[in-house]
């Protein structure tokens, strides 16, 4: 619909309060947005020029119609809208992924020279657990610091019952060798509780003589020796300040925030604290973070999204979990804040307090100030950790593949498809998803070609697209890209017409070739070749170029996913095993 047609519908509106949804060329949910007045708001997207934030001019441009929902107040309209976030997860609104793969630090209490380990899964099992930490890096690096310098062992349970005599890190004095003998269980278990003090908070002789040594490496000039010491005084700071937020905290049920951006990336990293007790660290990645959304405005949709979906679980049932079982630490047992504290302002404050039923405000006194830097150093270390763990490739890429490739949309959604077989045998495709430029492993799939006998591509393509768009319930993608040429991309655009996939643009990328010839000693590679429907030639993109390296990306994981798949059947059927 045109903008003057939207502008028209919206100043037919309500002036009530309530919840609007924007929707797209397929009926789909773009964005879901409250409002004191529906009519103020919604004339405000469609009035006039193009908008100055890039975002909203890019939702605008997609917006077909809008549907309203009246509530009575302002408070009902803010639940209603995360409810529908919730629901539709649409593309341009602020969502939260609750990242519940942070490591901690297990000591199991069922034996008598009990080891430190890092692990990703809490369980009730009577162990002790440390964490969650921000990053894999911090964890590991607090474990390899507290072992060597409490002399712990690191070795596996199997290899501590079976060793005769003292492995290598004892002649290095990095280990006190119980395995064989050389350490009664009173004097380990001593040396286990001083690490273990410093795991609780009480690190500070431990840092200070790692902040002497990295004085004397830098004055030596041995500076990577200098930046190696550097690091693990970074985490170990990272574990004590932690736990200092307990006596900082004393008394009172409250939630931190922290905040940390980098371009469209966000992060946040939530203590909870209640009765004075740090209970848990909550990390969430912030998706469709737009550089150009305000923190105040962040920060509330974090808020409105977070707290009124805890509030939520906490009316249903919550079944004790048995011995042994996965457990959320940071839910079980824990009831709602009475406060708030953010890093700075947020949007409609009051109308927050109202819906939460707590106190939302910046922090007051230097005890707060320290529970805030606390909060903020998680969330920096977790994005910077998260950052280069996902590989995301960012909207300046997504743009410039829109560009070249002459996209009518945004590909906020990319999805590429591998086949992997030898002559036929052991076929299976992969699928993997691209969400605003990286990865998400989460809608990965593979599938096990069914009927198809014989090396037939074609008809193993046909049959993996048409059980993958079978399933209505999926977001379409904007963008699917299939590795091979004219021929490969006319096959992808043939099945999904037969299929009837409306909407959904198609690529085909097809792998550097050699070009040489019998008078040359020298052999060149020719670049990536990009094909697009109704155009012969290929599309020109430079390896250092930004889209270049995303569709890269895109095709090279399916590749490997597929490859994988394959190895693992071939595998299985050469050893006799059944699949």
């Amino acid at each position: 619909m045109e903008r003057g047609k939207l502008l028209e519908a919206a100043r037919q509106a309500e002036t009530s309060p309530g919840v609007y949804l924007m929707r797209g060329d397929r009926g789909q949910v773009l964005y879901v947005g409250k409002a004191k007045n529906l009519r103020n708001r919604l004339q405000s997207y469609f009035k006039g020029d193009a908008h100055e934030i890039p975002r909203i001019e890019l939702l605008v441009q997609q917006v077909l119609r809008f549907d309203v929902m009246l509530t009575e107040t302002e408070a009902e309209a803010l639940i209603l809208e995360c409810t529908l976030i919730k629901k539709h997860k649409p593309k341009f609104n602020v969502r939260l992924k609750d990242d519940k793969s942070f490591p901690y630090i297990r000591v199991a209490s069922d034996q008598d020279f009990p080891r430190l380990e890092w692990t990703r899964r809490v369980r009730r099992d009577g162990s002790r657990y440390f964490g969650p930490f921000p990053s894999a890096f911090a964890a590991k690096q607090v474990l390899k610091l507290l072992n060597d310098t409490f002399k712990l062992r690191d070795c596996s349970d199997n290899t501590f019952r079976h060793r005769s005599r003292p492995c290598i890190l004892h002649q290095m004095n990095r280990c006190s060798a119980p395995c064989v003998g050389l350490i009664d269980r009173d004097r380990y278990a001593q040396d286990l509780r001083e690490a273990m003090a410093v795991l609780e908070g009480g690190g500070d002789e431990l840092l200070a003589g790692l902040e002497k040594g990295m004085s004397e490496a830098a004055e030596r000039e041995e500076f990577e020796e200098a930046a190696r010491i550097r690091d693990q005084i970074r985490s170990v700071k990272l574990v004590t300040e932690t736990q200092s937020v307990v006596s900082a905290g004393a008394g009172r049920n409250r939630d931190v925030v922290g905040l940390a951006r980098q371009g469209d990336r966000a992060h946040v990293a939530l203590l909870q604290i209640r009765a004075g007790r740090l209970l848990a660290v909550r990390h969430y990645d912030l998706q469709n973070a737009d550089a150009s959304l305000p923190d105040a405005e962040l920060l509330a949709e974090f808020l409105a999204q977070h707290h009124l979906g805890q509030a939520a679980q906490a009316e249903a049932p919550v079944a004790d979990a048995a011995e042994g079982v996965d457990v959320d630490p940071t839910r079980v047992g824990a009831p709602p804040p009475r406060e708030i504290l953010v890093p700075s302002p947020v949007e409609e404050p009051d109308q927050l307090e109202r819906a939460l039923g707590a106190q939302v405000r910046v922090p007051e006194g230097e005890e707060e100030t320290h529970l805030s830097a606390v909060a903020r150093s998680h969330a920096q270390v977790a994005l910077e950790s998260s950052r280069s763990r996902e590989g995301g490739h960012g909207i300046e890429a997504l743009e410039q593949v829109q560009e070249k490739l002459h996209l009518q949309r945004l590909p906020q959604r990319i999805e590429c498809y591998d086949i992997s077989n030898i002559h036929g045998e052991d076929s299976v495709a992969s699928r993997v998803v691209f969400i605003d430029g990286a990865p998400d492993k989460n809608l990965y799939r593979r599938y096990k070609i069914r009927t198809v006998e014989g090396p037939n591509d074609f008809a193993m393509m046909k049959e993996v697209l048409s059980r993958r768009f079978s399933r209505t319930e999926e977001d379409l993608p904007d963008l699917v890209v299939v590795d091979g040429g004219k021929g490969q991309l006319a096959q992808a655009v043939a099945i999904l017409e037969e299929l009837e996939v409306q909407g959904v643009a198609a690529v085909g990328l097809a792998k550097a070739r050699t070009e040489s010839d019998f008078t040359s000693s020298e052999v060149n590679s020719s670049q990536e070749r990009i094909f697009i429907p109704g155009r012969k030639n290929p599309v020109g993109l430079h390896p250092h170029q930004a889209a270049y390296k995303l569709l890269t990306h895109v095709r090279d994981e399916a590749h490997r996913f597929a490859l994988a798949y394959h190895r693992l059947l071939r595998g299985k059927r050469r050893a006799g095993g059944q699949d």
